[in-house]
């Protein structure tokens, strides 16, 4: 039996590790007075603080997870946010330690949307009441949002989107509805198997003054922001009229649930939509 004579071997040269301590000893520069100067002292501190409790989370050891499958990968990612969210409550993080904490982990949540895009956007488009409505909703996690502008035939275009928000008047909803194929949403985060309510990006269109009972005509008015139930809350199942789903592998951001997802006539109440007609 051949014994096994590949640990006696060394590399014929210094390896890039041993290289770069060597250039560090020879210089000059005050390395923890510059990272006070650029990053503070406020800063650094904190990430003292942080690193021992996230070093010792066997859950956030990157040692094994590129042997994963995508599906694992995703579910490995809800895990880790998870954990931290638990982790932020148990230590009464600030939400800058808790923002500081997950740079330091340094891996994408599936929660990335919800707690990024679909907040912002309450804050800076809603009205006060439906600020009142939703966002203590989105605090305490009794929605889980997404942000769906992006369309398969427009990105940052917002003018051409081209999913559509018709105004009932008579019902009082919008009736959500995806004209064409490059209308499908695609690329949306944390909606492919996460959200349970989206921030969808849709040309507003209201009947003319002048239309019948059951109007044909419309006037456009242009994009606008409507918060949409994607999902039920009990069975995580698709409402009627919308198809959604993940798009699949990608080459990195394996644990986001990049998405696609068109409407066939869904109506969305009025009450609970982030703009007025």
């Amino acid at each position: 039996m051949q014994t096994d004579f590949t640990s006696e071997l060394k590399p014929a040269r210094p390896g890039g590790s041993v290289l770069i301590e060597q250039e560090r000893a020879r210089s000059s520069i005050p390395v923890d007075a510059l990272s006070e100067f650029i990053l503070g002292k406020q800063w650094l501190q904190m990430q003292r603080n942080l690193l021992p409790l996230l070093i010792s989370q066997k859950l956030l050891s990157k040692r094994t997870q590129m042997n994963l499958s995508r599906p694992d990968r995703y579910l490995l990612g809800l895990a880790r946010a998870k954990l931290l969210r638990r982790m932020a409550d148990q230590y009464r993080w600030s939400d800058e330690e808790y923002e500081m904490a997950k740079y330091l982990v340094d891996d994408v949540s599936p929660y990335t949307l919800h707690t990024t895009m679909f907040r912002q956007t309450l804050r800076e488009q809603a009205s006060d009441e439906q600020q009142q409505y939703w966002l203590p909703k989105h605090g305490r996690w009794e929605v889980i949002g997404a942000y769906a502008q992006t369309e398969m035939g427009h990105g940052s275009n917002v003018r051409g989107i081209e999913t559509e928000a018709r105004w009932d008047p008579a019902t009082k909803s919008f009736n959500l509805h995806s004209p064409t194929l490059t209308a499908s949403k695609w690329w949306n985060g944390s909606l492919g198997r996460t959200a349970t309510h989206a921030i969808v990006v849709a040309q507003l269109l209201i009947p003319k003054k002048t239309a019948a009972k059951d109007p044909v005509e419309y006037d456009r008015l242009g994009p606008h922001h409507f918060v949409v139930q994607v999902r039920d809350k009990v069975t995580h199942q698709p409402l009627d009229g919308i198809v959604v789903g993940d798009i699949g592998p990608k080459y990195g951001y394996a644990p986001m649930d990049n998405a696609f997802m068109l409407f066939k006539h869904h109506r969305q109440a009025h009450y609970t939509s982030a703009t007025s007609p």
